[in-house]
């Protein structure tokens, strides 16, 4: 019975210990399940939390970018949006200092344009830094990309560099630039933030650096946009006002040397001999310094379009000298001046076309007479430095301010003041003087203390070796022949222009017959059978050029002498002229010795037999 008992127990005893256990199992089953939703959940909150932190963040940059943007758009000066830029820049990376550098890419370099808690010596430590330079600015500018150091004491590239110990006195100890690039991919400047400990970069403050990067680039860009339309706006107005300064001065120059012509022609007409010894070299001087302005114009046009060729010679420095001082003589004796020379005591050669360099002298000379009040003192001093002559005029003039040395070689360029300017002239000597000095691989330098101190200019040239036994050649081989009467054809539409030429070569004792209908002239030529043509080039209806090759073609005047006779003087209308069969070629005006000189050559040529074209 108790056996029985005992052996009931045990079975309901195991039984409730399965059920026990399996219950347990289950409420740990359930207990792990809870466990598991609640590390889902633990991490889902984490999650939340991560996210929100992060939309956060982003929310603050958000706003942290349109408070930039909005600041920028406010703000219209340009040195202020910079300055913001670089507060930004240490907000951002939250750094202790910041610059912004612009990339002048005529230097090379990186210049400072706005700074956020540097000193003042540091700012003019750091004013330029170049490619490869001891700073992270210097080494992105030479890599082209970011360049972060962390700490300067641990980078080998600036170690022992005067860069470190300025970083040292400066308090700064991490550094980052970033490259400014343009949409384009231009550099145009940096952006650099500076800690004063040891620091890293995070991810997030590198992006927003970036954006700000992008906005100071675009802000350079259209601020040297700007700057360069503003530029160009400033030229043209001052250009539009040379030009009135210009064309008012040309009038007056033009004017002045026209009212005693027209006088003298007055005082002819009115016919007392007497008179005319005195008007008629008067009109001839005036007439040569309206020549001589305007050849200066056309100088300077021909030598801006490399359309002027050197005829370079061996020619001795003395001759030149002589030759200058002989076309700037009257001006000098006019007022008065005190002319000194001083040349080297032995014989000095150039490689040079002599009458260009004479006409630097020249120019020299007369810049000097003109500026210098009456009775002043003017000296020329020439003397071999090296292998160079070195040629001073020196005066004791008005002088010439400081603010106008560097604009002095300028064309059109004239001191200021109403006294100056009575002195006449257009500009144009001294732009002209300094051009053709460098086509000659020599150069030309002014000095002044300023107001009425004097100026001091100086042209310097290369000389040649000194050869002995050579002698001045003037291209002449004996005495020169006289020309004897010939028979000359003058074609030219302006009437008043043909029958002066014709006077003056009748008084020259030649025959002459006058056409001022080009398409009459081949009629003309036939019935006169004229040894030289003097052909007008401009003229309507039937130009110069094909008037010479209609005669050409012709067999009865295919030995006439054609002379080209024209306003057009450059090289190129030389060329056409030669290549429609002209034998030389006159720029108008001409004087007495031109026509001359086309004569003697026309008696040459006609008597070999062959035709020397010039």
């Amino acid at each position: 019975m108790d056996t029985r008992h005992t052996e009931h127990q045990d079975r309901s005893d195991s039984a409730l210990q399965q059920r026990v256990d399996e219950r347990t199992a289950e409420l740990s089953q359930a207990l792990a399940v809870v466990e598991a939703q609640k590390r889902e959940l633990e991490h889902a909150l984490r999650m939340r939390d991560e996210i929100q932190l992060q939309l956060e963040a982003e929310l603050e940059d958000a706003r942290l970018l349109h408070g930039i943007s909005a600041m920028l758009v406010d703000e219209h000066n340009v040195g202020e949006l910079f300055q913001k830029l670089v507060d930004a820049a240490t907000l951002i990376m939250r750094s202790d200092f910041g610059s912004i550098q612009r990339y002048d890419e005529a230097r090379g370099e990186l210049q400072l344009i706005a700074t956020r808690g540097l000193s003042d010596e540091a700012v003019s430590y750091w004013q330029w830094v170049h490619p490869g330079r001891a700073t992270t600015c210097g080494h992105a500018l030479l890599k082209s990309q970011r360049v972060v150091v962390p700490d300067f004491e641990s980078w080998n590239d600036i170690s022992g560099s005067d860069d470190l110990i300025a970083f040292r006195a400066a308090g700064v100890r991490a550094a980052q630039s970033t490259p400014l690039l343009t949409r384009s991919g231009r550099l145009v400047g940096m952006i650099t933030t500076h800690w004063t400990r040891s620091h890293e970069p995070q991810e997030r403050d590198l992006r927003l650096i970036d954006i700000v990067a992008r906005q100071a680039a675009d802000l350079i860009e259209r601020n040297s946009a700007a700057e360069a339309l503003q530029h160009h706006a400033r030229k043209l107005v001052e250009a539009d006002r040379y030009k009135d300064e210009f064309l008012a001065t040309l009038a007056h120059e033009l004017r002045n040397p026209l009212a005693p012509i027209r006088n003298g022609l007055a005082v002819l007409k009115i016919g007392k001999p007497e008179q005319a010894q005195r008007v008629l070299p008067m009109m001839e001087r005036q007439l040569h310094h309206m020549v001589h302005l305007i050849d200066d114009l056309l100088d300077v046009s021909r030598i801006s379009r490399g359309m002027v060729n050197l005829k370079r010679a061996r020619v001795q420095l003395s001759a030149v000298i002589d030759s200058a001082v002989e076309t700037s003589r009257p001006l000098i004796s006019a007022a008065n001046h005190r002319f000194t020379i001083t040349l080297p005591g032995t014989a000095v050669w150039l490689n040079a076309d002599m009458t260009r360099v004479a006409q630097i002298i020249s120019n020299l000379l007369n810049n000097a007479a003109k500026y210098t009040p009456p009775g002043g003192d003017i000296e020329l001093v020439a003397e071999v430095i090296g292998g160079e002559v070195v040629v001073r005029v020196i005066d004791s003039g008005i002088g010439i301010p400081a603010a106008m040395l560097p604009r002095i070689f300028e064309l059109f360029t004239q001191v200021d003041g109403s006294a100056e300017r009575s002195k006449g002239g257009l500009g144009v000597g001294l732009a002209l003087a300094k051009r053709l000095a460098e086509m000659h691989d020599g150069s030309v330098d002014v000095e002044s203390p300023g107001d009425k101190a004097g100026a001091v200019f100086t042209l310097r040239l290369p000389i040649m070796a000194s050869t002995t036994n050579v002698a001045d050649d003037d291209g002449s081989d004996g005495a020169p022949a006289k020309a004897r009467a010939l028979r000359i054809l003058i074609v030219d539409d302006n009437e008043d222009a043909a029958e002066t030429l014709s006077l003056l070569l009748q008084e020259l004792g030649h025959v002459t017959s006058v056409v001022t209908e080009a398409p009459k002239a081949m009629a003309a030529a036939l019935a006169f059978q004229p040894e030289i043509a003097v052909l007008d080039l401009g003229m309507p209806h039937l130009n110069g050029f094909d008037l010479a090759r209609q005669l050409r073609a012709e067999p009865a005047l295919r030995n006439t002498y054609l002379i080209a006779l024209s306003g057009w003087g450059m090289e190129e209308d030389r060329a056409r002229s030669r290549d429609a069969g002209m034998d030389h070629h006159l720029t108008k005006p001409v004087t007495l010795r031109d026509v001359e000189d086309a004569l003697l050559k026309s008696i040459v040529a006609m008597g070999g037999g062959i035709s020397k074209r010039s």
